[in-house]
């Protein structure tokens, strides 16, 4: 462990505004130089509002942004607004950080014209301490978004499950105790991203990946509540065909150019439709599994399955269904 992390977390936890401007070691991969979150953070503004310039207020579509942790479904709900008509953007915010902190400047997004709404995913983690604590909402609006023309999808998982499909992923590229360290991080970042949405005016509706169990329901009810209800139909929940690759060209996600060294070659699964998949825990310690389970973690969870459940107006006996 770092002798700056104690100091990080601690931060993190108090919910310290010095959070931004404390020092993030490199680790020579993933992130090659010592940086702070205010520095990425400020590089990243600059790119964007480079795509972003000379666009009046009023023209800006409805940007729904997609964020959790990693591994909570996200690519397969990118995939499914891509289905539904949305252009849907894989981290276009989180990738200029990536190419920032790989002694890169990153490309500004430039928006597709013509377009009422918008769909990106922005995920915290895994592999630097930035990535777990960045906040695209932040960046977006400091480059010139308007906020209300922002909605901010959470997405959330089980967490015994995600942890699992993590250390599935990433172990073999920083490490298991990295793995549960920015596991955990990202999780913590549930609560910041809430105020920070509160304190901006920005909507916020939150779908764990468990509302996938009745997703003719429950996604229904999700694009009512972002203000694109008129982009849901049935059918695109089934029937995927050569689209639910979704590590090919078939997918209806646009992927951005990464680094190098963020380039995970089968990332994404192969989906024949929108639906939920159980996992079997297969990879986790006792320890690890104990991580997964403590109240820091587990109760951003069931924050995240309680918005959800006020929000789309889900009662008993759907909720227990859904998430036990």
């Amino acid at each position: 462990m770092t002798t700056a992390q104690p100091a990080l977390d601690d931060l993190l936890r108090e919910a310290d505004p010095g959070l931004r401007d404390t020092e993030l070691p490199p680790d020579g991969r993933y992130q090659r130089e010592a940086t702070t979150i205010r520095r990425v953070d400020a590089a990243v503004v600059e790119t964007l509002r480079g795509g972003f310039d000379g666009r009046p207020a009023a023209d800006f579509p409805l940007l729904v942004v997609g964020w959790g942790r990693c591994r909570v479904g996200s690519t397969a709900i990118t995939n499914l607004f891509g289905i539904a008509g949305v252009p849907s953007y894989y981290q276009p915010v989180k990738t200029v950080a990536r190419h920032v902190l790989t002694g890169g400047a990153g490309s500004p997004w430039h928006l597709p014209d013509g377009e009422s709404v918008l769909f990106a995913k922005e995920m915290a983690g895994p592999y630097v301490a930035y990535e777990c604590l960045f906040n695209p909402v932040r960046s977006l609006i400091e480059a010139g978004w308007p906020a209300d023309r922002l909605r901010l999808l959470v997405l959330d998982r089980e967490p015994e499950a995600c942890l699992d499909s993590w250390m599935a992923k990433w172990e073999g590229r920083i490490g298991r105790r990295r793995v549960v360290e920015n596991f955990v991080r990202s999780t913590a970042n549930y609560g910041a991203m809430r105020r920070f949405a509160a304190e901006e005016g920005v909507s916020v509706t939150h779908f764990p990946y468990e509302a996938a169990k009745q997703p003719e329901v429950t996604v229904r009810l999700m694009f009512e509540r972002l203000g694109v209800g008129d982009r849901y139909r049935s059918e695109i929940l089934d029937d995927w065909g050569a689209a639910g690759d979704l590590n090919s060209e078939h997918a209806l996600v646009r992927y951005p150019v990464e680094p190098d060294a963020y380039v995970v070659p089968g990332l994404h699964g192969n989906e024949l439709a929108y639906r939920y998949k159980p996992r079997a825990i297969s990879r986790l310690t006792e320890e690890e599994r104990a991580v997964a389970a403590a109240p820091a973690v587990r109760e951003r969870y069931l924050e995240s399955v309680a918005h959800c459940c006020a929000e789309l107006g889900i009662a008993e006996p759907l909720r227990t269904k859904l998430f036990g």
